[in-house]
């Protein structure tokens, strides 16, 4: 099983409600053992991936739930990118948009091309993207 595989099935097990690192860590050991992970990666994994969401449990315990509203990150890039876009009123450098996209939402140039050709509201003209 490779590494999207393998993160797509933890997705999936969350989306029965809001799960603390520990018991992620504990649930999903032989996932994690699979990828070479440590305690210090989980939590980055978490922190980076748009579809997943921090929360507080009721004991104040911090917690990790499937965000709805983000799970198609592409889409939901698409979604910024537009805004950003409609925002400025201009085309804009696709350097420039990933430094204006929400904090916790990371992205490569190459996800921003990629999001891009997948939305008809969008078009890519050399290093600049605008509305279509």
């Amino acid at each position: 099983m490779n590494t999207p595989d393998v993160l797509a099935t933890v997705r999936r097990s969350m989306k029965t409600g809001p799960i603390t690192l520990d018991q992620l860590w504990a649930d999903h050991a032989t996932q994690w053992h699979q990828l070479g992970w440590n305690l210090a990666q989980l939590s980055l994994w978490l922190a980076c991936t748009p579809a997943l969401l921090r929360c507080e449990l009721p004991s104040g315990e911090a917690a990790w739930a499937l965000n709805e509203e983000r799970g198609q990150a592409t889409s939901s890039l698409a979604d910024e990118l537009v805004a950003l876009l409609q925002k400025t009123g201009r085309p804009m450098p696709l350097a420039q948009l990933i430094i204006k996209l929400p904090a916790g939402m990371v992205v490569t140039e190459p996800m921003l091309r990629s999001a891009a050709g997948q939305d008809a509201r969008l078009e890519l003209k050399g290093p600049l993207l605008k509305l279509a």
